[in-house]
């Protein structure tokens, strides 16, 4: 009986250092799709200045649209390639990887509204989406090797 109860306890100690690999890693992915959460929404504070005729709110959005899109095709391709055997880990880095393609997509309609296209009533929504689907990201971050 004792070494049963020995057994047991060893498993449960194995069981507490394996998932200590996992929380690390749920953690860090959190934490970048926080990160893009942030700068998603500097979007829209940058574009607010722009509009309000703050000299430097149009370099800060053109900027910040530069560190969004290499940011998320970055977190995309990472995630698809170190989570592809991890539970949920598939579904965070196609979210990322949408959340990548609609941030080109983004910027595209904003360059070319910038241009004079009458675009703006894309550009805006699209913005609304963007923070919607950079949560959902957050939420897959937070399912990352569970059930």
């Amino acid at each position: 009986m004792n070494t049963s109860n020995h057994d047991a306890a060893v498993h449960l100690d194995a069981s507490t250092e394996s998932s200590r690999p996992m929380r690390s890693l749920r953690q860090w992915w959190r934490l970048i799709a926080a990160f893009l959460v942030v700068a998603i929404f500097a979007q829209a504070v940058f574009a607010g200045l722009m509009l309000s005729g703050i000299d430097w709110g149009r370099t800060a959005h053109s900027v910040n649209a530069v560190v969004l899109i290499a940011s998320t095709l970055s977190a995309g391709v990472a995630s698809l390639v170190t989570l592809r055997r991890i539970p949920h880990g598939l579904k965070l880095g196609f979210t990322l990887l949408s959340l990548a393609v609609l941030v080109v997509l983004q910027a595209a309609v904003g360059v070319s509204a910038a241009k004079g296209a009458n675009l703006m009533w894309v550009h805006i929504p699209l913005g609304v989406a963007l923070v919607g689907l950079a949560a959902q990201a957050v939420a897959g971050a937070r399912r990352l090797g569970g059930e």
